[in-house]
């Protein structure tokens, strides 16, 4: 068969697989997810999305070469691609499930490469098979020309790290919270005492931790952990949520806290629940998340799948019509005010005549009663809330 042939077909593989790139890499984090626990995807919400532009940038990438052949990084790996190997060794991630991932993500590629052949109106079997020769071997030089790049990477910035002074405070505060002792007096911050963790996360973010445990007049643990993301640890001063709250002043960045605990085991206990509220905030862009405010929704969403399948079961009748939205926007109201339909009417700015015939709306099509099913009914528009804003997450 000739060169020009095969190349031709290999160019259609490409462009039918380059046209379904957001699906691919939302598969790819699935996936990583999954199968690469370690890399660090879907629990922590900034690497996850140093992985998802890194994965953008590699598919990209590897497409070009599967068009082209030649050299597999002409330009050396794409920059994504470096950022991912210096945020994953700045996390503590590790380097093993990092590499995987890049194996998970050809594998994807490949799966949509068959998927495309198949498709294609080539009758010639000779003609298919060595498309697929050539495009398999150039998937596989791009990533074996990438993995030594995104090792010396890591293992560079690891190295660094570990030589910092800063890195050995985040590496003791790594291994208390691994469950091992540490020495109060080595960390520099009483682990006996009580304690409330909170991430911030934006520009400047250490500076406003640092901030708002001096207007709370109490001490501080503060640990850089990649990018703009800090980890942090108020003494008993932040116990009061009224003092909290009044002590926050306007920040371009956002904020999570856990509840106040004590002792080591206290302080591992709210950095959880820190970490938790800070994945609901990312999602939702909340300035401000407290584990107290969305403990439930943190629960419900250990089981994601299971999360979505309960709001659907709960709200989707509620879309039968065009006012879907109004009639959640409704029900939350309506819940807000103690069940007071006035009050919600004064709430949504409408009369209450529109008020009532909207719950009558709402009660016919759930087949029952509002009050009979509203903890549910609560729980699912809450959740409901976080799964919409994490699922239109820019990318």
């Amino acid at each position: 068969m000739e060169v020009t042939a095969t190349q031709r077909i290999v160019e259609r593989l490409v462009r039918a697989v380059a046209e379904r790139e957001d699906e691919l890499v939302e598969r790819m984090l699935e996936r990583f997810a999954i199968e690469a626990p370690g890399a660090g995807v879907g629990a922590d919400p900034d690497l996850t999305e140093v992985v998802r532009r890194s994965s953008y940038d590699n598919l990209r990438a590897a497409l070009r070469h599967v068009t082209d052949g030649g050299d597999p990084l002409p330009d050396g790996p794409p920059p994504a691609a470096v950022e991912e190997a210096r945020e994953s060794a700045r996390a503590g991630m590790s380097l093993v499930a990092g590499l995987q991932t890049y194996r998970i993500g050809q594998a994807v590629v490949w799966d949509a490469m068959l998927d495309a052949i198949d498709r294609l109106e080539e009758d010639d079997p000779a003609a298919r098979s060595a498309a697929l020769r050539t495009a398999s071997a150039r998937a596989f030089a791009f990533v074996d020309a990438i993995v030594p790049h995104v090792m010396e990477v890591y293992t560079r910035e690891r190295d660094r790290l570990l030589r910092s002074r800063e890195q050995r405070r985040v590496q003791l505060v790594r291994d208390l919270l691994d469950g091992e002792h540490v020495d109060s007096g080595e960390l520099g911050y009483d682990l006996i005492g009580r304690h409330r963790a909170a991430i911030a996360w934006g520009p400047g973010s250490e500076a406003e931790l640092t901030r708002l445990a001096a207007a709370l007049r109490t001490p501080v643990l503060v640990v850089a952990v990649g990018g703009q993301t800090a980890w942090g640890w108020l003494g008993a001063g932040a116990d009061d949520d009224r003092a909290l709250r009044a002590a926050l002043e306007p920040w371009p960045g956002r904020l999570a806290f856990g509840r106040a605990d004590t002792g080591p085991e206290g302080f591992r206990r709210s950095h959880g629940q820190a970490r938790a509220a800070h994945r609901i905030g990312a999602a939702t862009g909340d300035p401000l998340t407290c584990f107290d405010d969305v403990a439930l929704e943190s629960v419900m969403l250990a089981d994601e799948e299971a999360a979505r399948a309960f709001v659907a079961a709960e709200l989707a009748r509620l879309d039968d019509g065009r006012d879907g939205a109004k009639l959640r926007e409704t029900l939350s109201a309506y819940f807000a005010c103690g069940f007071n339909a006035s009050a919600a009417a004064a709430l949504l700015g409408v009369n209450d005549r529109t008020i009532a015939y909207r719950l009558r709306s709402i009660e016919q099509r759930l087949g029952r009663p509002v009050r009979r099913r509203q903890t549910e009914l609560q729980a699912a528009i809450r959740l409901e809330r976080v799964l919409r804003a994490g699922a239109g997450r820019p990318d």
